[in-house]
Parts: C-alpha cells; sequence; structure tokens
C-alpha cells in the first residue's frame, strides 16, 4: 500500500512538473511571439502606445488641473474680496457706548487658542482726500493703516509687490499717482475730516448733526471730572460775576509777579500752599492728592504767563457777558475744537500700486497705506498743527467765547503734554478691524462645503474661548463668495467630464479596432499554434499580453509626460498664487491614469477574444475561405427565455430616466447640490447626443449616397467608379458603421461644447450688460439708503462733458424705490378698478433720458399707448417707452371729467395734500395735477396675473398697516414689456411677486408727499421717521428723491486706464463706504477671456480627437483594404489602374466621413439649440444663436482631410504589388 502511495505521489508530481514545463514553454513562446509579431508589423504597436500616451497624459494632466483649480479660483476670489479668512469688526458691548475699538491684544489671546488660526492683523481705515501742493484736483480714496512687517509675514498681500515702509511713508495706487502726477519720493498730502473719522467709531450722522450729537456727550464727560472735586448740585450752572473775576484775576497776576521774582520766594510759596492742603480737614484723600498734583503743575509752569492767560480771557469774556458759567465754557471750548475739522499729514510717496491683488477688496478702489510706526507721533502733530492754527485764528477774529478760551490754551506746552501722554500708546494695540489668515489655506477651500464647516467650526473654537458676548462680529469674505467660483470649477469639472468621454471612446474603439484587425489578419497563425496544441487559455493569455504590451510602455511615459508638466502648470499657478501645495500627481489623479491605463485595453479586448475564440480550427486554416462562426450562446438563451436585449437596454434607460427626474433632480433643489445639479443637467444632454447619433446614424447609408453623388458630380470624370465604391460602402458596412457612428457622436459632442462655450461667452455678457445696464453704474447699498450727492454728481459730469465732449454721451439718475423710503408704506398694489385681482408692486422714478443710457438693446416692449400721437424712437429703432411715460396725452383729469366707473382717488386725502402745497411750498400749480393719473410702466406678466393692460384702467392701492386705511391714485399704463435692463421686469406671471413699475420723478414726487401729508394725523412716529430721513438726505435732490444709482453712457471706445481714472475722479463724491462703483466694459472683458481659454481648450480636445480619430480611421481603412484585396486584384485585373484604385478609396473615405460629419454637426447643433432655447426661457433674452466656427473648422475640415490621408496610406501598399500577389492575399 506504501509502494502504491509512493507510485501515485511520484505520477502527480510528474504531472505537475510536466503542466509546470508546459506553462513555461508556452510563457516563453507566448512572449517570443509577441516581440516577433511587434518586429513584423511596427505599426499597430506605434499606434496602440501613442493611444495609450497620449490618453493618459492628457486625461491625467486634465485631473491634475482640477486638483489646482482650488488655488486659481481662490487666487480670483483674493482679487475680489481681498487675502483675508475672517475679518473681525468691533461691535458696542452691552452697556457701553457707540465709540468702539477692538483690543488686539486680547484678541491676539483669544485667537492663539485656536489651532486652525494662524495669525491677526490690525488695520485702521477712513476715508481722506488724497492731494499734491500745486494740483488743483483731489482724490477721494481710502487711507489704511497697517503692520506691513506683521502682514507680510502672515501673508497678507502677499501677491501686491510693496516693501516694509518706514516713517511717514506711503504707498499710493497708481491710479491716484497718475492724476496728482506724483511718483516715488513726491510729497502728497492727506486730508481728514474729524466727522468722517468718528463714523468709523459709531457716530452715524451728517456733518451738520454731528455737532449737537457730540456736544452734550462732551459736557457730560468734562463734568464727570469735575464732580469729583466740586461737591455742589449743578454747579456747571452757577454764574460767576465777570467783574469780580476781572478783580481775582488782576489780584493774582500781581500775586505771582511777587512770588516769581525769585526762585526762594517760589518755593517757599509753594510749600506754603501745599503746607495749606495738609493741614485742611476739609479735603478728602483724593482731593488732597489732587490738589498736590494742580500745585505741582502751576509752580513748574510760568505762573505769570498762565496769570497773563486768564486776564486776557476774563477781559474779553467781558466785551459780551456780564456772567459766565461752567457749562457757557465747555460750550465755547467745544466749539473752538470742532473747528478742527479738518487736518492734512503730509506724506512721502514710497512706490505705487497697480492692483491690490488681495491686499484689499478692489471695489474699494483708490487706496493709500502706511505703517503703524510712528502713526500716532503723525497723527498728533498734524492735529496740534491745526489746533495751533485754529487757536491762532480765533485769537484774532473771535469775539465769541471761543476767541476768549483761545487765550488759555497753550499749544505748545499741550503738545509735548500728548506726546508725552502717548509715549507707551501702541496704535497696532487697538483697531478698527483684524484680518485673520488660517493656517494651510489652499485646503481649507477646496470645496464650498470645507469652507463653511471650517467657519463654522473655528469661530465656534473662538467664542468659546472669548466668550458668546465678547464684543466683535466676525465675516467671512471669501467663505461668502468662494461658491460663486466653484460654480465656474463645477462647470470646468462637467466639461472635462464630457472631453474625458470623448476621448476614451475614441480610444478604446482604436484599440479594439487594432486588436480586431491583427486577430483577422493573424487567423492563420492562431489556426496553426492551436494545431501544435496551443490552448484557448494561452490564446486569451496571448491577446492580453499583447495589448498589455503598448498599454503599459504608453502608461510609464504618460505618467512621466503628465508629471513634468504638471510640474511646469503647478508652478505657474504657485508663482501665481503664491500658494503651495504639491507637485506630485496627486492620487485620485494617479488612480485614475493607473486604472484607465490597464483597463482600456481590457475593455478593448473583450470582442476581439471572443471572436479569436469563435474560429473553428478548420476554419482558422483555410486562407481562402473566411466564415464568421460567433458564438451567440447568450443572446440566443435569453431569447429562449422570453427576454429581449434591446427590450432590456431600453428599460433600464427609462427607468434611470424616470429616477433622475422624479428623485435625483429634486433632491439636488432640496439640498441646494448646484454641482449635482449642473452633472444630472450634462448627463441628460449626453444621453440626448448619444441616443440623437444612434438614431441619426439610421440614416448614414442613405447620406452617404448623397454625398456621394454630389462628389460624383463635381467631378464627372470618376462617375464611372460609382458602383464600385457603392459595392464597397456596402460590403464594408459593419466595420464602417463603428467608426463613423464614434467620430459623429465625438463631433456631436465637440460642437455641442464649443456652441454651449459660445453661448454661455454671450449669456454671461448679456446678463453682465443687463444687470449693469450701462457702462459705468454707481449705486449705494448702505443700510441707511441715503442715496448718491446727486448734485455734486450733475456737477462733476457735466465738468467731464465740457472737458472732454467725445467722452460722455449722457447719464440719468433713478430714485430710490418708494417702498423702501423709511416711514413710507411697504405694501403698493395694482389692480383692474373693479380691486380683483390685487398684486403688489414696487414703483420706480426715472428719468426721462434712461432708455438712451442704458444698453436698449436688451429693452423688449411689448404693448404701447395707441391713442397717443407723439412718439420717438431709439437708435435701433424701436419706439422709446420712457419718453412715453413723460408725454401726459390721453391722461384723465378727473377732477375735470366725470368719472363713469364711479372710481375715484381718495378725495379727502387730496384735500389735504392742496393744503399741504399751499403751507409748505407755496406753490399753486401742482394743484391741477394732483387729480390726473399716474403713468406707469408695468411688466408683461401683470397681463396674465393682474388682468390690466394698457387699455385697462388701474388702480394704485398704498396700504397702511394701522387702521387699515389706504390712498387709491387711478394708473394710465403706457408701456408694458418683458424685459428692461436693470429693473425687475418679466412675461412671467411669478413677475407679480417682485415686479417693479416705473413711473415719473415728479409722480413719484407727488405720491411720497401726499403719503406724508396722509400720516400726519394718522401715524406721527411713521411722519417723524420719515421726516429725519428726508433732513439727512444730501442737498440739492431734483424732485426731492434720493437716488440711489447713476448710469452712464460713453461717447465712444474708451481704454480700461481712461474708466480707471474717470471711476476714481467720481469716487470723490462717495459719501460712505458702501457706494460701489462698476465698470461693465471691464467685466465683460474679464469673462469673454475666460471663455476663450475654454473655446481654446475646447480646441485642444478636438485636435487630440482628431488624432486618434486619424488613427482610428487608417486601420479601419486598413482592414476594409485588407478584406477587399481579392475584388482589388480583380479590378487591376479588368484595366483599373493605380490612380483609380486609390480614389476609389479616397473616394469612399470622403464619402464616409462627410456624411458622418454632417450628421455629428447637426446632432451638436440641434443639441446646443436645445440648451439655447432652455436659457432662453429662463432668462427671457432673445434667441440667438452662436455657431462655433473655429471649432467646426478644426473638426469637420481636418476630419476630411485625415480621412484622405488616411485611405491614401491604407491602399499606397497595394500599388506597387503584382495582380498575382493581391489575389492570393499575400502582404
Amino acid at each position: 500500500m506504501e509502494q502504491f502511495h509512493n507510485q501515485i505521489d511520484d505520477t502527480q508530481s510528474q504531472q505537475y512538473f510536466q503542466e509546470q514545463t508546459k506553462s513555461n514553454v508556452s510563457l516563453r513562446l507566448i512572449i517570443n511571439y509577441i516581440f516577433a509579431d511587434i518586429a513584423k508589423r511596427p505599426r499597430s504597436f506605434k499606434i496602440g502606445l501613442f493611444t495609450t500616451y497620449i490618453v493618459i497624459t492628457f486625461l491625467g494632466l486634465l485631473q491634475c488641473v482640477v486638483q489646482l483649480s482650488p488655488l486659481i479660483f481662490l487666487q480670483l476670489d483674493e482679487s475680489a474680496t481681498g487675502d483675508t479668512d475672517l475679518l473681525y469688526l468691533p461691535m458696542a458691548a452691552e452697556n457701553t457706548s457707540n465709540y468702539r475699538l477692538i483690543n488686539m491684544t486680547d484678541l491676539h489671546q483669544h485667537t492663539s487658542q485656536v489651532s486652525e488660526f494662524l495669525d491677526v492683523s490690525p488695520r485702521w481705515m477712513f476715508m481722506c482726500n488724497l492731494g499734491k501742493i500745486g494740483v488743483e484736483q483731489q482724490f477721494r480714496a481710502y487711507f489704511l493703516i497697517l503692520d506691513s512687517q506683521l502682514e507680510q509675514s502672515i501673508g497678507i498681500g502677499r501677491r501686491t509687490d510693496v516693501d516694509i515702509i518706514n516713517n511717514n511713508e506711503v504707498y499710493v495706487s497708481e491710479t491716484g499717482l497718475r492724476g496728482l502726477n506724483a511718483s516715488k519720493g513726491d510729497q502728497i498730502y492727506l486730508n481728514f475730516n474729524i466727522v468722517q473719522l468718528l463714523k468709523n467709531f459709531g457716530v452715524e450722522s451728517e456733518s451738520n448733526e454731528v455737532t449737537q450729537q457730540l456736544r452734550q456727550p462732551f459736557k457730560n464727560a468734562v463734568n464727570k471730572q469735575l464732580a469729583m472735586f466740586i461737591k455742589e448740585d449743578n454747579f456747571q450752572d452757577k454764574q460767576y460775576n465777570i467783574a469780580e473775576l476781572a478783580k481775582y484775576s488782576q489780584s493774582y497776576l500781581n500775586y505771582v509777579k511777587g512770588i516769581e521774582a525769585t526762585s526762594l520766594t517760589k518755593t517757599l510759596a509753594k510749600e506754603y500752599f501745599r503746607q495749606n492742603v495738609r493741614s485742611s480737614e476739609n479735603y478728602t484723600d483724593e482731593q488732597r492728592e489732587f490738589a498736590y498734583q494742580v500745585i505741582d503743575v502751576m509752580f513748574e509752569r510760568n505762573m505769570t504767563r498762565d496769570a497773563q492767560a486768564i486776564n486776557n480771557f476774563v477781559n474779553r469774556v467781558s466785551k459780551f457777558t456780564t456772567f459766565i458759567t461752567i457749562s457757557q465754557f465747555e460750550d465755547g471750548l467745544f466749539d473752538l475744537l470742532i473747528q478742527i475739522n479738518e487736518f492734512n499729514i503730509n506724506a512721502q510717496v514710497h512706490g505705487g500700486v497697480e492692483s491690490p491683488k488681495g491686499k484689499w477688496t478692489d471695489a474699494l478702489g483708490m487706496m493709500v497705506f502706511m505703517d503703524y510706526k510712528n502713526a500716532t507721533e503723525i497723527f498728533l502733530e498734524s492735529f496740534f498743527n491745526k489746533l495751533d492754527q485754529v487757536i491762532t485764528d480765533n485769537k484774532k477774529n473771535n469775539q465769541g467765547m471761543p476767541g476768549a478760551i483761545s487765550e488759555l490754551i497753550p499749544v505748545n506746552d499741550t503738545q509735548k503734554w500728548a506726546k508725552d501722554a502717548t509715549t507707551d500708546f501702541k496704535l497696532q494695540e487697538y483697531s478698527l478691524m483684524a484680518n485673520l489668515l488660517f493656517k494651510n489655506r489652499g485646503e481649507k477651500y477646496e470645496t464650498p462645503r470645507i469652507a463653511k464647516d471650517i467657519i463654522i467650526q473655528t469661530t465656534n473654537e473662538f467664542f468659546t474661548e472669548a466668550g458668546y458676548n465678547y464684543p466683535v462680529q466676525i465675516t467671512a469674505p471669501l467663505g461668502f463668495t468662494i461658491g460663486l467660483y466653484h460654480l465656474m470649477k463645477n462647470f470646468i469639472e462637467n466639461l472635462l467630464g464630457v472631453a474625458t468621454m470623448i476621448l476614451l471612446m475614441l480610444s478604446v474603439l482604436l484599440i479594439y479596432s487594432l486588436m480586431i484587425g491583427d486577430i483577422e489578419e493573424k487567423t492563420y497563425e492562431f489556426g496553426m499554434l492551436r494545431a501544435l496544441g496551443f490552448k484557448k487559455s494561452w490564446l486569451i493569455v496571448l491577446l492580453m499580453l499583447q495589448a498589455l504590451t503598448f498599454a503599459i510602455p504608453g502608461l510609464f511615459l504618460g505618467l512621466v509626460s503628465c508629471y513634468l508638466m504638471n510640474c511646469l502648470i503647478s508652478m505657474y499657478v504657485f508663482d501665481m498664487s503664491l500658494l503651495l501645495t504639491t507637485y506630485s500627481i496627486p492620487s485620485s489623479a494617479l488612480a485614475f491614469q493607473i486604472s484607465l491605463g490597464i483597463t482600456m485595453p481590457i475593455i478593448s479586448n473583450i470582442l476581439p477574444i471572443k471572436k479569436a475564440l469563435s474560429k473553428a480550427l478548420r476554419d482558422s486554416l483555410d486562407l481562402f475561405h473566411r466564415v464568421v462562426n460567433d458564438i451567440l450562446v447568450t443572446v440566443v438563451k435569453l431569447e429562449m427565455m422570453g427576454i429581449s436585449t434591446n427590450q432590456t437596454v431600453c428599460s433600464i434607460i427609462l427607468i434611470g430616466m424616470g429616477f433622475i427626474s422624479y428623485y435625483v433632480i429634486p433632491m439636488n433643489i432640496i439640498f441646494q447640490n448646484i454641482r449635482g445639479a449642473i452633472v444630472v443637467i450634462n448627463v441628460i444632454f449626453i444621453t440626448m447626443v448619444i441616443g440623437v447619433t444612434v438614431l441619426m446614424n439610421l440614416s448614414e447609408q442613405w447620406l452617404e449616397r448623397q454625398v456621394l453623388k454630389i462628389i460624383l458630380f463635381i467631378k464627372q470624370s470618376d462617375k464611372n467608379l460609382q458602383m464600385i465604391i457603392l459595392n464597397n460602402l456596402k460590403g464594408h458596412g459593419s466595420r464602417n458603421f463603428k467608426t463613423t457612428l464614434m467620430y459623429s457622436l465625438g463631433l456631436a459632442f465637440i460642437i455641442f461644447t464649443g456652441a454651449q462655450f459660445t453661448l454661455q461667452a454671450e449669456f454671461l455678457d448679456d446678463f453682465i450688460k443687463t444687470s449693469l445696464t450701462s457702462d459705468i453704474i454707481v449705486f449705494d447699498a448702505s443700510i441707511q439708503r441715503l442715496g448718491l450727492d446727486e448734485y455734486k454728481f450733475r456737477k462733476h459730469l457735466e465738468w467731464e462733458k465740457t472737458n472732454d465732449p467725445t467722452f460722455i454721451q449722457d447719464y440719468t439718475f433713478s430714485a430710490l424705490p418708494l417702498n423702501e423710503i423709511p416711514g413710507i408704506p411697504r405694501f403698493f398694489q395694482i389692480s383692474p378698478l373693479a380691486h380683483f385681482p390685487r398684486r403688489r408692486i414696487r414703483l420706480l422714478a426715472i428719468e426721462e433720458n434712461y432708455l438712451e443710457v442704458i444698453n436698449y438693446k436688451y429693452y423688449y416692449p411689448t404693448e404701447y399707448d395707441s391713442t397717443q400721437k407723439s412718439v420717438q424712437y431709439l437708435p435701433n429703432g424701436v419706439r422709446d417707452g420712457v419718453k412715453d411715460l413723460y408725454n401726459d396725452e390721453g391722461k384723465l383729469n378727473i377732477a375735470k371729467t366725470s368719472d363713469v366707473y364711479g372710481i375715484a382717488t381718495n378725495n379727502h386725502a387730496q384735500s389735504n395734500y392742496k393744503a399741504m402745497l399751499k403751507k409748505f411750498n407755496n406753490v399753486t400749480k401742482e394743484e391741477e395735477e394732483v387729480d390726473k393719473e399716474i403713468n406707469v410702466i408695468i411688466p408683461e406678466g401683470y397681463r396674465y396675473e393682474d388682468g390690466v393692460d394698457v387699455d385697462t384702467p388701474a388702480l394704485l392701492r398704498i396700504s397702511f398697516r394701522d387702521r387699515g386705511r389706504a390712498i387709491e391714485r387711478r394708473l394710465k399704463i403706457k408701456h408694458m414689456a418683458i424685459k428692461i435692463p436693470n429693473n425687475n421686469f418679466s412675461g412671467y406671471r411669478t413677475v407679480a411677486l417682485f415686479g417693479e413699475g416705473l413711473i415719473t420723478m415728479k409722480d413719484a414726487q407727488m405720491l411720497i408727499n401726499e403719503i406724508l401729508n396722509s400720516r400726519i394725523e394718522e401715524n406721527k412716529f411713521n411722519y417723524q421717521r420719515a421726516h429725519q430721513y428726508f433732513q439727512k438726505l444730501p442737498k440739492n435732490l431734483t424732485y426731492g428723491l434720493p437716488k440711489d444709482s447713476l448710469l452712464i453712457k460713453f461717447k465712444r471706445d474708451t481704454t480700461k486706464e481712461e474708466r480707471i481714472d474717470f471711476s476714481n475722479r467720481l469716487r470723490n463724491y462717495f459719501t460712505n463706504d458702501q457706494i460701489y462703483l462698476f465698470d461693465s466694459i471691464t467685466m465683460t472683458e474679464t469673462s469673454q477671456d475666460f471663455f476663450k481659454y475654454l473655446e481654446l481648450f475646447n480646441i485642444v480636445v478636438a485636435a487630440i480627437a482628431l488624432i486618434l480619430s486619424f488613427f482610428l480611421l487608417l486601420v479601419s481603412f486598413i482592414g476594409n483594404v485588407r478584406n477587399t484585396s481579392w475584388e482589388i486584384g480583380i479590378l487591376r485585373a479588368v484595366g483599373l489602374n493605380e490612380v483609380q484604385i486609390s480614389k476609389v478609396f479616397v473616394y469612399e473615405s470622403i464619402t464616409l466621413i462627410t456624411a458622418s460629419g454632417l450628421i455629428g454637426t447637426i446632432i451638436g447643433l440641434v443639441i446646443a439649440t436645445t440648451f439655447t432655447l432652455q436659457i432662453v426661457a429662463f432668462s427671457e433674452f432673445k434667441f440667438k444663436f452662436s455657431f462655433p466656427i473655429l471649432t467646426f473648422l478644426t473638426t469637420f475640415l481636418g476630419g476630411i482631410f485625415i480621412s484622405i490621408y488616411a485611405s491614401y496610406l491604407a491602399v499606397r501598399s497595394f500599388k506597387f504589388k503584382s495582380i498575382a500577389s493581391t489575389l492570393k492575399g499575400q502582404s
């Protein structure tokens, strides 16, 4: 038994050894065969290697760019909003006054406890006027005090080319230097307004009210100190006789002259006073200490000079009053100090800043900044120079209390005291704002979700450490706006997804064609291998290794090239953003490349392996009879089971579309997943492209015949080749179908994406022009809504028009919507005369030239008042509806016309309004206007939602919340429109939720006056609120209405520098830091540059697709020529020469590519048009299709050229063979 078992073990060992030997021999045979095949047929290897290389390199590089894109978008966001991650602003603590600062020492102590915080830098910022001696023009600019060394060390403004600046040096925006004709080393001055400075400390008031607002707090602060030593009630109102004070002052003067006769008498007098204080029992310890300090100060100074100043003060006061109180003295002192409203700081220009690049936000415009070094001394010196000037002037010219008090103020001594008192004061220990940066900032903004989470986490940690009542408020400028830039990132990622899909389809089909062509060509060789004992499993290994022989080297070369290119791109991005991550290929991109390089040849080999194994051995060895005996067992089984493959695929597609429509899209809407929504939309459009392409490809053969007829109609001499070409097209149908389908699909995607880029560039351009509505727009976004200083803006713009008549064509103002004015009801409703239906509307007053200034090509009117005779037209031939608004033709005068509908306006309110006009305005002419209808322009959507139109009388109802009362006014709808730029107009019913109505300035003034007059009796609080608001408005407003926007249109083409300089001149009249100016021309140019890069990317994708298509066509045509070699030999035997044979295949290739190219182009245009119509449906812009001409010419004409060249290369080898060799199919 043991021998038997040993014998079995020996047998198994021998069999295992034989199998191992066979495996080694087979593997060695496979390797030798593969290398021999590469040496014999190098073209297939080179094509496969190049395909793998270019696809791996390009797609991997795209993934690397996607990983770098957060840095690019972060840099763009920083340029727009600044480098600050968290901005700390002071907030008044509970039970404290509005005067507030940030304690930087305390803040730094708390921020250092948060691990993700890098550091925090203090800043002071306020407005000033920038000027130069000898230059009349001044410019309004922001003045910034910062710690330049700290900001440079932590990276605030890291991309701004500035140095650490020294004492009394400033950096100035280049636009300011150009305006002042200044350069480095020049002396400039900065003019500061104390009232404006106080606004940064919480004082919100106009200049004429600051005096009254600050007077009492100033007196209270002085009285609080005096109350510690004067123990009397109402001591500030106690009257002192000037005559008695004059006697005392003269006696005191004589006394101090005596004690200062010698130093000994002065010393003895000082000791005498101290002894009296020491021995007195009427003093508290605190009062006694204060008395000692006063005595020391008095005797350290020149007492005779001080006594003479007191005597001069009393003598001057005696000239205008006989009694004086402490309160009067405080008033005089305040009146003196408030004259120091403006003072100048002289500084030297250290350099210019062309662009802030994140040092501060672009929206601030012109900027001047200096370092904290000696900033306190510089400000105090400038302030006391101004004080000296004011004191000297009041001594000479002011005969009142300020002039008398000026005798008491020793400017030099006060300045010395202030400098000594502020010796240890460091300005950087306090600030008006603090800028904080994160550690590893690039990682924090990879996605908006990460940014949001880190901001929430770190701010929670900060307030947990500092306390929830810590008196600061935190904003995250970058975190708030980074999502807008990531929308662009999502769009680009979808674009890269489409490009990846196109190139993958082409590369997979190309490798498949290579492998299937090799199998067909090597059928006999595979048959011989199998006849010699080669197993089918080893044949599979052979085919897989053959594919990997070009996939692995291509993958390696692709990774190396991708790494080198990524290093160059990363170097550029890092240098541009000054943020550093890594130069290596990201792990996700590396995994994508490796998986792509391995799976792409494997997937491409599935069908070739199946075809290789489906050949019977006898058929493989038969050189003269080619049969196809594919194994279709699976399909037969499914059909026998009653399952259709086509039905299954269609069912899965329909289920998928239904799931996307009913679940995925609503889910993205609910969770506001913009990225997911964009992906879904692109998936839908991609499936549309694929489905339409497959469907349209059914007409490929018919279109091929038509194209061939056209070609041969042009080339009549080759008409005799028509039947041969048609037979070739029919015989090569199955091979050509795959090629033409993929070419049509790729071209359709390229045309679709190219048209999409062009369309979105046009749409963004339209959006900017309709949103900003003119070349330059200035608007007030402040909470107070006090509007623009219309008078100063008008005065300056008229100067601009006179100075350069070719520069400005026109400008216009629009008023603040009536229901946004404080004290005015917010419920304005429009309805037919029957009061139903009634919908809300916002009324906005515009000027008569409004449409002439805005981009009127986006003005889409629908209906005008047909009864009006005199009309005017815009330059584009469209009737000017705003001119109609100011035309009173057909306007119903209710006071003189019977009201046939029985509905009139509020007569009681009209009576009050007339009385008010007489009382306050002394006008009688406007009384005739009060009963007339109000002309209005409304959106087209109100026609369907509210039942009103141009021919329907309408009512305006202004509802008061209290007592349910309302004012009603008759409306005359002069015009309706779908879109008016810069206004909420639409043709859809939903406009009734947010729509605007346009009225004249005069009617707006009348409505406001009527509302306020009716509110006098009804709601005094709201009336007072509105009255206070109108008192704060800038002076000399037309119609007394606050203007919140200014639109300016240029007459000629302007350069960017001209617009920047003009914008800075306008900024001189900005009254607060929340007035913004936008240059729509520059914004449009920026967006167009962005889409030019995208179009260039699309062309690169098209070029790579064309290269892959060339090899695909070459492989396909070589297979066609090889399969028809016998027919070629017959044709040559019956008399066709080499040129005619070449023409047959060239015409065939042109026919195929032209037909498939037309199909792809038509599909791309149809889908792009569908996409355009979708955008038009939402945006209500006019349909405008932009064809990507450059992309089309690159792909379509390039496709024809490569088809001709590929067919020529395919047939070239047969031109020099003998007819016998061709008939035998010998290579």
